[in-house]
């Protein structure tokens, strides 16, 4: 999966280079596919703009008008407001420069982090720069939404959360100077909710465009592959059906082609779960290289997702057919239970591919298209990882943690 076309902070090597715990807010981050991310992002440009310029007019209005009404307090300090919401205007002015260089440019570290930065910084100074919190609407108003949100394409939705969580302090700090009844309190914790609520909105909608996005480039790839191959390979494997007179390759054709014609027109059964496809793998191992498959799952294994369910099935599927072809195995075993690792969702699977071929010197290993493309590839999709470990003599495990 290239950059251009997705972007994640949780990848296969995310618990390495960030920790367990920056990996814990970034485990459940989103792929969101470009176009949706540049509509999002525009989407999001005008927000900031409109947000932006309510907040500067508003706080110039409010300095006149309690300028000429002797019962209003006079703003205390004009000179800071003015100069903070001018900033407003200014990032959301740099924003929209970096979006027309490069839509992407605007969800790197130092647009984010800016951003952040600078909404925390008016929601602190709000009450200081009114002198008092009688006023209707915060310094900044709502521009610090558009943040969150981004947050929530970046980094997914714990991080979105935690991004709401701070602002919604950073306001709380800025009242602590200020003595205020019971209604001012009840509002300061309805803010901070606000904020909290909506970085778990954001990250759980991101979540689902995601979700979509791969669903949609799924069937697109499919009736793209369905219209390459329905003209050739399938009526290929048709015809060596019913000329060849070589028992063994026929009933291989026939497992092909019925397999393909799932993949293409039918897709995975419904009521499919991970005890079940890492079965029908097992099956299809044993029918086509004669090897032995164990399969053994724990009683509590999750069900998983339909996307989770392809990808283990897909990837076991492969890692046992690299076992028969490349490690002349005659034996493996498929272990899988719930994975015990706090990067990943609550319901993720553990499996295990054990074989006893020939194994391989790690130093020398040379990924091909197979553990690339069907096997790394299918579980960095679906948000999960893998790891490959053998030796020379003992075998190949490969780990899946989706």
């Amino acid at each position: 999966m290239a950059d251009d076309d997705r972007v994640t902070a949780a990848d296969a090597s995310a618990p390495n280079k960030l920790g367990p715990i920056i990996s814990w807010f970034v485990a459940s981050s989103p792929a969101v596919a470009r176009p949706t991310r540049i509509t999002w992002q525009r989407t999001l440009l005008w927000f900031r703009w409109l947000t932006a310029l309510w907040a500067f007019g508003l706080f110039v209005y409010e300095i006149w008008d309690r300028n000429r009404q002797a019962a209003k307090l006079p703003v205390a300090h004009p000179g800071v407001g003015i100069a903070i919401t001018a900033a407003l205007v200014l990032f959301t002015a740099w924003l929209t420069w970096l979006y027309n260089r490069d839509p992407d440019l605007i969800m790197r570290p130092v647009p984010v982090i800016g951003e952040i930065v600078l909404g925390t910084i008016a929601l602190l100074a709000d009450v200081w720069v009114y002198g008092s919190p009688d006023h209707s609407q915060s310094l900044p108003t709502v521009w610090v939404l558009a943040s969150i949100v981004t947050v929530a394409m970046v980094a997914g939705q714990r991080s979105a959360v935690l991004t709401g969580l701070g602002l919604g302090l950073a306001r709380n700090v800025g009242w602590f100077p200020y003595k205020t009844d019971g209604i001012w309190s009840l509002t300061r914790i309805a803010t901070l909710v606000l904020l909290v609520v909506a970085g778990w909105i954001a990250g759980y909608v991101m979540q689902r465009m995601g979700e979509s996005d791969r669903e949609i480039s799924a069937f697109k790839a499919r009736e793209e592959v369905a219209r390459t191959l329905h003209d050739g390979v399938l009526q290929t494997l048709a015809v060596i059906q019913r000329r060849s007179g070589d028992g063994e390759l026929v009933a291989l054709a026939r497992t092909q082609e019925h397999e393909l014609r799932e993949y293409l027109f039918g897709g995975l059964a419904a009521d499919e779960d991970v005890a079940a496809a890492l079965r029908a793998a097992a099956r299809r191992a044993e029918q086509r290289y004669g090897m032995k498959v164990d399969v053994i799952t724990a009683p509590d294994i999750p069900a998983g997702s339909a996307r989770a369910i392809h990808a283990i099935g897909g990837a076991v599927g492969e890692a046992l057919t690299n076992a028969a072809k490349h490690g002349e195995a005659s034996k493996a075993t498929v272990y899988a239970e719930p994975a015990d690792d706090p990067t990943l969702d609550e319901d993720a699977v553990f499996v295990s591919v054990k074989d006893n071929g020939s194994g391989f010197e790690p130093d020398n290993l040379v990924e091909g298209e197979g553990l690339t493309r069907s096997i790394r590839g299918r579980v960095t999709e679906a948000g999960g990882r893998v790891e490959i470990d053998g030796r020379p003599g003992r075998g190949v495990e490969v780990r899946l943690y989706v």
